[in-house]
C-alpha cells in the first residue's frame, strides 16, 4: 500500500462514513438490557469489533430474529474488512428479511452487500445490489434509506468515471433529503451529500469550489458526527497537499485526529498520523518528525490490536528512516514488516517490505543481498492480479510496483540474459491494464514467433538509474543500453505544435540518433514501438533517421505491452456484403453551453462533417452518421449493443495531463438540453467494444495524459483497447481541421484497398508530407496507431456491387447475343 493511499479520499468518505452512521443508528435501536443484541452493542461502542463479531456468532444459532442478527453481523464484518463473509451474511439477511415481509430492513442488507462489493472493487455487483436496495426502500416508502442508497449509487458511478451519472444520483438523493428536511435524518444526509459534492468538485479540478465547500462544512459543524467530520478534514488536508500547502494540510490532519479521538476511532487516528507523517517526510523533508508520527501510529495500532495499521506504520517508518540515513533502524522495521505481512497474508505489503530491505542493502554496498531481496519482491508482485482503475498520480512514498522492477533491471543490466531483462521490463509495464485483458507477460520466443517478416519490436525501458531497449526480430534479440536526451523530447514536443518553423528538425535528429540508431532498425520495414516514460509522448515516425522522417523508411505502430502481439487474430477476415454494418461515425458536435470546457472557446467543426461523409463514401458496407445535433453521447453509448467494426469520432477533446480524470470527448447536448455532454476517459473503460476492429478519435490530444509509472501514458487508446477494441488511432496534440480531414480520407482509402492498418496510415502521412502546405510534421505526425496492424475486414461498397452487377448483366447479354448469332449461322 503506497503511503499516500492512507488518505481518506472520496471513496472512503462515501462508503465508510455512511456505513458507520447506519451501523451506529442500528445499534442505538436496541435498548440496553432488554435486547439480546445489547452485548454486541456494548462491545462495538467500545471499539471491540472482534469481540462484537464473536458475540454475534455465539448468538446466531439460537437467535429469535435471525435476520436482524445476520444483518448486524454483516455490518460488523464490512466494518472490519471481512468482505467475503460480509457479502454472504448480508445476502442471507436480505433473503430472511424479505421472507418475513420487512422490505426496509432487506434494503439495508443489500446496501451492506453493495458496500462490501464496492470495497473489494466489484463495482458492477455493487450497482446491482444498490438497485435492489433502492427498489425495496421505495416499496417501503422509506425516504431516508432511499436517499442513503441513492447517494451510495452515486459513489459507484463516480468510481467508474461516470461523473454525470454520479452528480445526477447525488442530486436525486439531495432532492429526497430536502423534501423531508423536517425529519431528523435529513440534516445528516445533506451533510454527507455536501461532502460528496465537494469530493466530486475536487476530482474534476474545481479545487477552489471544493475547498470552499469543505471549509463551510467544517466551520458550520454541518450536523456531522466527529468521525465523519474527521474524514472531511482528511480530504481537505489531502487537497491542501495537492495545492502545495503542507502546513494547512498538517493543521487539517491535527483537527481530524482530535475528532477521531473524540469518536473513539483509533484506526482513524492512526490513519491521520500516517498522513501527517507523509506530509512531513515528502513535502517538508522532516524525516525524524515523520518517524515520530509513524511511531505514534504504531503505538495506537498495537494498543487497539489493529495489526494491519501496525504493519503500515512499520513500513512507513522504515522508509522514513531509510530516507534519513538511519539504515539499521530501517532494516529492523522492514524485517518486522516482512514477518507481519507474511503472517497477515498481505502480499502488497510483503513485496514492499522486501523491496525496502533490498534498498537498504544496496545503500550499504551489499549487491548480492540486494539482488536476492529484489527478486523476492518481484516474485510477489508478479503474483498479484489487480482490478483495473485509472491510477492516481498523487506522489506516493513507495510510488508504485514499477520501482522494484527498475531497481532489479538496473542492478542486472549488462549481466542478465536478454530473456531475463525482457521479461522484467514487460512484467513492469501496464500491469493493471494487462491483467484486465488477461494477457500473460510475453517472452522473447513468443514475440519472435508472432512478428511478421521485416518487422522489429523495440521495447524501451527508462529508469532512474539508466535506460535501454530490447530489440526483437524474428531471428535476433539483444539489449542495447541507451542515453535518452530528455531535453530533446521536450524540445521536439514544443516545436511540433508550431508549424510555422523548422525548429523540430534538430531535436528530431538528436532523438532519432539516440533511440533509433541504424543497428536497432536494421532493414526493418515495420517498426513496433513499446514506449516507456517520456517516450510515450514521442511521435516516432517524425524522428529523423538517415536524413528523413522514419515514416519514409518504415511503418510505425505502438503497443502498451508486447503481450498484445501474442493475441490471436479473430477469424472471418474475408469480404462482407454491402448491407453489413461497417461504420458508425460522429462529427461536428454542437458545443452548447459547455460546462465541461470552461475557459475554452469551442467552435463548430464543419470540416469534420465533410470528413465523416467522405469516410462513409470510401468504406464499404452500411453506415450510420451522427452529425450536429445527432452527435450525442447517448448515440455513442447505444453502439455497445451491436458495435460496428469501425467507430470514428471527430470532435473536440480535452486532455488532463495531471491526473487523467478530466480527459474527455465532447458531444452535442442531449435532446432538450443546453449543455454539451462529455465522455470521460475512465468511462471509456466501462464501454463494451468487443467486435470493434478500429476506433479513430479524430480529436485533439486524445493520446495525451499523465504518465503513470508501471502503467504508461493514460490516453484514450489504452482505454479503448481495454474496452475490447483491437486498435485505435489517436492524437498527440491539437490537430488542424482541414488537414485532418484530408489525412483521414487518404487513410480510409488505403484501408478499403486492403492495406495493413499501419501501412495505410503511413501512406496517408506520406501524402501530406509530399505537399508543401502540409509537409510539416505538425499536420501528420500527431496521429498514433496503437494495437493490431493487420488489414481491416472489408465490406463491398454499394456502388461497387451495383457496378459489378451491371458488368455481369452486360456480360450475360453479350453471351446471349453471341449464342444467338452462332445459332443463326
Amino acid at each position: 500500500m503506497p503511503l499516500s493511499t492512507a488518505v481518506l479520499t472520496f471513496v472512503a468518505l462515501l462508503t465508510q462514513a455512511p456505513a458507520s452512521l447506519t451501523f451506529v443508528a442500528l445499534l442505538a435501536q436496541a435498548p440496553a438490557g432488554a435486547d439480546p443484541l445489547a452485548a454486541i452493542n456494548a462491545k462495538a461502542a467500545q471499539g471491540d469489533f472482534a469481540g462484537a463479531i464473536a458475540e454475534a456468532e455465539r448468538l446466531l444459532p439460537a437467535a429469535a430474529d435471525r435476520a436482524r442478527l445476520l444483518g448486524l453481523l454483516a455490518r460488523l464484518e464490512q466494518r472490519t474488512g471481512q468482505l467475503d463473509r460480509a457479502v454472504a451474511h448480508a445476502r442471507d439477511a436480505a433473503a430472511a428479511f424479505a421472507a418475513s415481509g420487512r422490505p426496509a430492513e432487506a434494503s439495508d442488507a443489500w446496501n451492506v452487500a453493495a458496500m462490501a462489493e464496492f470495497t473489494r472493487g466489484n463495482f458492477g455487483a455493487a450497482a446491482t445490489h444498490l438497485g435492489r436496495a433502492i427498489g425495496l426502500a421505495t416499496d417501503a416508502a422509506d425516504a431516508a434509506r432511499q436517499a442513503e442508497q441513492t447517494g451510495n449509487l452515486g459513489t459507484v458511478y463516480f468510481s467508474l468515471g461516470r461523473y454525470d451519472d454520479a452528480a445526477a444520483a447525488f442530486g436525486r438523493a439531495r432532492a429526497l433529503a430536502n423534501t423531508h428536511a423536517a425529519e431528523p435524518w435529513a440534516a445528516g444526509r445533506l451533510a454527507v451529500l455536501d461532502a460528496n459534492d465537494a469530493a466530486l468538485m475536487q476530482r474534476l479540478g474545481r479545487y477552489d469550489a471544493a475547498l470552499d465547500r469543505y471549509r463551510h462544512m467544517v466551520d458550520a459543524d454541518a450536523a456531522m458526527p466527529p468521525a465523519q467530520r474527521a474524514q472531511v478534514l482528511v480530504n481537505q488536508g489531502a487537497l491542501f497537499r495537492r495545492l502545495g500547502d503542507p502546513y494547512k494540510a498538517l493543521d487539517a490532519y491535527d483537527r481530524a485526529r482530535a475528532d477521531f479521538a473524540q469518536a473513539h476511532e483509533p484506526a482513524g487516528e492512526a490513519s491521520v498520523l500516517t498522513n501527517r507523517g507523509i506530509a512531513l517526510a515528502l513535502d517538508l523533508a522532516r524525516h525524524d518528525d515523520a518517524i515520530a508520527d509513524f511511531t505514534a501510529a504504531l503505538a495506537l495500532a498495537s494498543a487497539s490490536g489493529n495489526r494491519r495499521e501496525a504493519l503500515l506504520a512499520r513500513l512507513y517508518r522504515g522508509e522514513a528512516a531509510r530516507l534519513a540515513g538511519h539504515l539499521d533502524v530501517a532494516a529492523a522495521d522492514f524485517d518486522a514488516a516482512t514477518r507481519l505481512a507474511d503472517d497477515l497474508h498481505a502480499p502488497d505489503e510483503a513485496w514492499k517490505a522486501r523491496y525496502g530491505r533490498g534498498r537498504v542493502a544496496l545503500a550499504a554496498g551489499r549487491r548480492d543481498e540486494a539482488r536476492s531481496a529484489f527478486d523476492a519482491a518481484v516474485g510477489l508482485v508478479d503474483g498479484l492480479r489487480e482490478q483495473l482503475a485509472v491510477p492516481s498520480t498523487r506522489l506516493e512514498f513507495f510510488r508504485d510496483k514499477r520501482e522494484v522492477y527498475d531497481a532489479r533491471i538496473a542492478l542486472g543490466l549488462g549481466a542478465d540474459p536478454v530473456a531475463t531483462t525482457f521479461t522484467l521490463i514487460e512484467q513492469s509495464r501496464a500491469r493493471a491494464w494487462r491483467d484486465r485483458l488477461q494477457l500473460p507477460a510475453p517472452t522473447v520466443a513468443g514475440v519472435q514467433a508472432a512478428l511478421p517478416p521485416g518487422a522489429v519490436l523495440l521495447a524501451y525501458w527508462l529508469g532512474d538509474d539508466g535506460a535501454a531497449v530490447v530489440r526483437v526480430s524474428r531471428d535476433d534479440a539483444r539489449v542495447v543500453p541507451l542515453r535518452v536526451p530528455l531535453d530533446a523530447i521536450a524540445a521536439l514536443d514544443r516545436a511540433l505544435r508550431d508549424p510555422s518553423t523548422d525548429a523540430w528538425r534538430a531535436p528530431a535528429t538528436t532523438l532519432g540518433a539516440a533511440v533509433l540508431p541504424a543497428g536497432l532498425r536494421g532493414d526493418a520495414t515495420q517498426v513496433i514501438v513499446v514506449p516507456d516514460g517520456p517516450l510515450g509522448a514521442v511521435p516516432f515516425d517524425a524522428l529523423v533517421v538517415d536524413g528523413a522522417p522514419l515514416v519514409m523508411h518504415a511503418t510505425v505502430s505502438t503497443l502498451p505491452t508486447a503481450a498484445l502481439l501474442t493475441r490471436p487474430t479473430p477469424g472471418d477476415r474475408g469480404w462482407r456484403a454491402p448491407w453489413t454494418p461497417q461504420l458508425a461515425a460522429f462529427g461536428d458536435p454542437r458545443p452548447g453551453d459547455d460546462a465541461w470546457a470552461a475557459g475554452q472557446a469551442l467552435a463548430r467543426l464543419p470540416a469534420s462533417a465533410a470528413e465523416v461523409a467522405a469516410i462513409a463514401a470510401t468504406l464499404g458496407g452500411a453506415h450510420q452518421l451522427f452529425l450536429g445535433d445527432a452527435d450525442t453521447k447517448h448515440a455513442l453509448l447505444d453502439q455497445r449493443r451491436q458495435p460496428p467494426p469501425v467507430l470514428h469520432v471527430a470532435t473536440h477533446a480535452t486532455a488532463d495531463l495531471a491526473a487523467g480524470e478530466q480527459s474527455r470527448l465532447l458531444f452535442s447536448p442531449a435532446a432538450g438540453g443546453r449543455a454539451a455532454e462529455a465522455l470521460f476517459l475512465r468511462e471509456v473503460y466501462t464501454l463494451t467494444l468487443t467486435g470493434v476492429d478500429l476506433v479513430v478519435l479524430s480529436a485533439c490530444e486524445t493520446e495525451r495524459g499523465p504518465d503513470v509509472r508501471g502503467e504508461g501514458v493514460q490516453g484514450f487508446s489504452r482505454a479503448l483497447l481495454a474496452a475490447g477494441a483491437r486498435r485505435a488511432v489517436t492524437t498527440l496534440w491539437r490537430v488542424a481541421d482541414q488537414p485532418t480531414a484530408a489525412l483521414m480520407q487518404a487513410f480510409y482509402g488505403e484501408v478499403q484497398a486492403g492495406r495493413p492498418i499501419d501501412a495505410a496510415l503511413a501512406v496517408a502521412k506520406r501524402a501530406l508530407l509530399a505537399r508543401p502546405a502540409t509537409a510539416h510534421p505538425h499536420y501528420w505526425a500527431g496521429f498514433v496507431l496503437t494495437g493490431a496492424t493487420d488489414p481491416l475486414p472489408r465490406a463491398i461498397r454499394g456502388r461497387d456491387a451495383a457496378g459489378a452487377g451491371l458488368v455481369a448483366v452486360g456480360l450475360l447479354g453479350l453471351a446471349i447475343a453471341w449464342r444467338r448469332r452462332r445459332t443463326a449461322r
